[in-house]
């Protein structure tokens, strides 16, 4: 009985000073927590995704919580190490912590599940599988399940390589919970296949199509060496005389139909250049049209400069011939004008005469 008893007491103690710690590090996306019992003192390791937060200004988190352990816990000599979780990503505590807070922000829950799932698996996880419940969008409770994947539910995969993180967020229609479950990458299912054998005589063969030479290795004497060594370009020499001698044996004789394919292709390409040169005398290209313009084109086509300049003399000719017309006309008014007044005047002399000589002959009647 005492051994039992100690083992559940320690294990209520641990499962507490998780809980504390938790409650004080959520800002700081806590990950876990480790205990070792030294000769020195209980030594408790903190595993976090953000450093900063967990140590707080000058340490005071850090005094504050080993104050705590030592008098609420009665840890011995508490030595607290901090250490950051290498990729947060993969834990599934931190990943719950953070899909929390965005609810607690007021962010839609559909919209940051699916964001978590892809930061989880774009690092190289298996599965995720993320259970949200609780009041989420009106006054009914219901769970929304969200999955990506393969997660392993029962048997020994679950135990070994499933990572379970649990969180709570608080809005205003009450307590939501939130469950996260990443499956690792490196879990070995018990249903993979590797195959590690080689080839053997009963094994797929496949055939590529290429045919391996070969190689020749041909014993060379000292009097070679020597004369190679002597005359240094003659190695570039050889290696031409060996290329050329590869090309000759690559090099098939030709079948009687392979010659008379290739006069058909001969001949068909001698039509098709005719064909092209008749088109090309035919129908001039529209280069030749713009850059070399005919005499003819110049003399019937004139430009529009030109016609521009014979209206505009056209126009002036006409203004000059009405101005013309219209002095013409003023100077003819004007003489019988003049024709008029002269006639008016000539009119007024004979009249004033006409007076002139009716007064004496009045005068000498009265006489």
């Amino acid at each position: 009985m005492p051994t039992t008893k100690d083992y559940l007491l320690k294990k209520y103690q641990r499962n507490s000073i998780d809980e504390f710690l938790a409650h004080e590090l959520k800002n700081a996306e806590y990950g876990g927590v480790e205990l070792r019992r030294t000769p020195l003192g209980d030594r408790v390791i903190l595993r976090v995704g953000r450093v900063g937060l967990a140590i707080g200004g000058r340490g005071r988190n850090i005094h504050r919580i080993t104050e705590a352990l030592r008098e609420q816990y009665e840890l011995d000599n508490p030595q607290i190490e901090v250490t950051e979780v290498e990729n947060p990503e993969l834990d599934s505590r931190i990943m719950a912590y953070r899909l929390a807070s965005s609810l607690e922000r007021g962010r839609h829950f559909r919209r940051s599940a699916h964001g978590i799932i892809r930061r989880i698996i774009s690092i190289g996880a298996k599965g995720v599988e993320i259970k949200i419940s609780g009041k989420i969008t009106s006054q009914r409770a219901r769970v929304e399940t969200f999955r990506a994947g393969f997660v392993a539910k029962a048997g020994d995969p679950a135990e070994r390589f499933v990572d379970i993180g649990k969180a709570t967020a608080l809005i205003r229609r009450g307590l939501i919970g939130v469950q996260v479950r990443i499956m690792r990458g490196d879990a070995i299912l018990p249903d993979d296949i590797a195959i590690e054998a080689e080839p053997t005589s009963t094994s797929m063969i496949v055939d590529t199509g290429i045919e391996e030479e070969p190689e020749i290795i041909e014993e060379v004497s000292d009097e070679i060496i020597e004369e190679l060594e002597e005359f240094p370009d003659i190695d570039e020499e050889l290696e031409k005389i060996a290329e050329e001698d590869k090309k000759k044996k690559k090099k098939k004789p030709k079948d009687e139909f392979e010659e008379l394919e290739e006069v058909d292709k001969v001949s068909k390409a001698k039509k098709t250049e005719k064909v092209t040169k008749t088109e090309k005398v035919d129908k001039p290209t529209k280069t030749e049209k713009v850059d070399k313009p005919t005499k003819t084109e110049k003399v019937d086509k004139p430009t529009k400069t030109e016609k521009v300049d014979k209206a505009s003399k056209t126009e002036k000719v006409d203004k000059a011939s009405k101005t013309e017309k219209i002095d013409k006309a003023s100077k003819t008014e004007k003489v019988d004008k003049a024709s008029k007044t002269e006639k008016v005047d000539k009119a007024s002399k004979t009249e004033k005469e006409e007076k002139k000589e009716e007064k004496p002959k009045e005068k000498s009647k009265k006489k």
